[in-house]
């Protein structure tokens, strides 16, 4: 293997370069990313960032620019062609490879029609730019649409100023977080409204309204109009694999199927992988990864850098010497004074228990439980306590989610938190 390329220079991406380096690789290894920005981390951007304690240079990932890769900036792969092992690239150039690494992350999903100035989504640094722009530019009415990670973070960010901005927070599916389950969204929605944010929940936005060339309101489904100089739509993710359409390549959910060893699936046929193609991060859908029901893709911090270094190593090894992915979701996230952590994969079972503390306050830890079986744990200010529920999933294994529990009290981030998580990374 002469000529690696890895497209997507978030973590996962960054993560691969080094590992590739690590393990002896010396060929000439090509970095793509659609952004001119040097790699930097994504979980700060709608806290730290927002909130204005952490710079860019400050959220930078540090040695990406030390394993010796030629980079490629502010250009997007395009295309993949498999038969002829080229990367695409939207300036027309085609980047040759022996092996490719699949790093490309997602992308905010937008609004779907026509919106006016003043109607952002946040995923990445310019994007945070744009709306710290806004709001140094004298906008104090936010509307933020959604209120999965990257909405309740950022509300949290921007009622935390001290700039006397007014947020509002709409939420179509009625409780914020409600992916967690149990009672931690129901702690998430009171202490918004005690730190001012006016929360709009089961009824979603029909459009905006305008006022000159500008957003002016939020229209809402239940008849009302939220006024607004902002809105920032946190709708979800959308897996950034648009380049791979036609490449052969299994794409189930708009992700890329890869086996337990990170190669890529091709489609049509099952169990065929391309031995030349592995994947990880936000875009991945991994067969190692998955509860009951099937595969599950994750957009956390954690998972992301895990897979970005197996991939580089299998890739080196090929699929007979490969390792399988084994790797516990943990992820962590902060909002309203709150500090959430979560193992495993909770929301997926069918019995919430609280274990400690009590429900409702700013202090429990819930179990959450399926046929009987752990399947994940979620604390609000109680993360210190999830060592042992981590033992328990890693040795009674829920489905294939099992693995170490060393960083579960570490800084894992949410990816999908821009990411959140997620991720989304890259």
């Amino acid at each position: 293997m002469r000529e690696v390329v890895v497209v997507g220079a978030g973590l996962a991406g960054v993560r691969a370069g080094e590992a590739l380096r690590a393990r002896g690789f010396s060929g000439a290894l090509t970095m793509v990313s659609d952004e001119a920005e040097l790699p930097y981390d994504r979980p700060p951007l709608t806290k730290q960032v927002v909130a204005g304690t952490l710079t860019a240079d400050d959220i930078r990932l540090a040695g990406a620019e030390d394993f010796g890769a030629r980079w490629v900036r502010g250009t997007a792969a395009v295309g993949l062609d498999r038969e002829r092992r080229r990367v695409r690239l939207a300036d027309g150039a085609e980047v040759p490879y022996d092996g490719l690494v699949v790093a490309t992350g997602a992308q905010a999903r937008v609004w779907p029609g026509e919106v006016p100035a003043g109607v952002l989504t946040v995923r990445g640094l310019d994007d945070v730019r744009a709306l710290r722009a806004e709001i140094d530019g004298g906008a104090r009415e936010v509307v933020v649409v959604g209120a999965g990670f990257v909405g309740v973070e950022l509300a949290s960010s921007l009622v935390g100023l001290g700039l006397g901005v007014r947020v509002t927070l709409v939420e179509p599916f009625g409780r914020p977080l409600r992916v967690l389950g149990g009672t931690v969204p129901d702690v998430v929605a009171e202490a918004a409204r005690r730190a001012g944010v006016a929360l709009r929940l089961g009824t979603g936005v029909t459009g905006f309204r305008v006022t000159g060339e500008r957003v002016g309101g939020v229209e809402l489904a239940d008849g009302s109009v939220l006024p607004a100089e902002v809105a920032v739509v946190a709708i979800g993710m959308v897996p950034a694999t648009g380049w791979l359409v036609g490449s052969g390549l299994a794409l189930p959910a708009g992700r890329v199927h890869c086996d337990e060893r990170l190669f890529a699936r091709t489609a049509g046929v099952a169990g065929v992988v391309d031995p030349r193609i592995v994947v990880a991060g936000d875009v991945a859908r991994c067969d190692a990864v998955r509860d009951a029901d099937g595969p599950v893709p994750l957009e956390h911090w954690s998972n992301a850098a895990a897979q970005g270094e197996l991939a580089a190593r299998n890739l080196l090894a090929g699929p007979a010497a490969a390792e399988s992915y084994v790797h516990l979701p943990s992820f962590w996230t902060s909002a309203f004074g709150l500090r959430i952590r979560s193992v495993g994969l909770p929301g997926t079972g069918d019995r919430v228990v609280v274990e400690e503390g009590a429900p409702g306050t700013e202090k429990v830890l819930e179990a959450h439980y399926r046929e009987g079986r752990l399947v994940g744990a979620v604390s609000v200010n109680l993360g210190k306590r999830l060592a042992g529920y981590a033992r328990r999933l890693q040795e009674e294994g829920p489905g294939a989610v099992t693995g170490p529990v060393s960083g579960v009290a570490g800084e894992t981030g949410v990816a999908g938190g821009v990411s959140a998580g997620g991720g989304p990374v890259g």
